[in-house]
């Protein structure tokens, strides 16, 4: 993750291109790797830019087998996702038909 000097988070389209590139293998490289040693057959990209990252990256890496959807990111910039941010993504995931994969999540009090 790239921060700011005041610790602010640096988005992808904000960083240098060399910068950019670079993370962009090494994130790529990961994500491949943890597919092949998981055997996963879905991805899912919290964000568009992380589901077309996924996608790209298993395709350069010859990795086509994989189904790759996305959920909508908890942003600031979004102000949709600071409203109901958990209840439209359970519905995101329900609507993907990815819910038979998950176990309810009951958070403390």
């Amino acid at each position: 993750m790239f921060l700011s000097e005041v610790g602010k988070n640096i988005t992808p389209d904000k960083l240098h291109v060399a910068e950019r590139s670079a993370l962009n293998r090494s994130c790529d490289a990961a994500l491949c790797e943890i597919v092949k040693l998981l055997g996963s057959s879905i991805v899912i990209g919290v964000g568009k830019y992380a589901c077309g990252r996924a996608r790209t990256a298993l395709q350069e890496h010859g990795i086509g087998h994989v189904r790759v959807m996305d959920i909508m990111h908890p942003s600031p910039a979004n102000p949709q996702a600071n409203k109901a941010w958990r209840e439209i993504v359970l519905k995101q995931l329900n609507d993907l038909g990815l819910m038979t994969y998950l176990q309810p999540c009951h958070p403390t009090a």
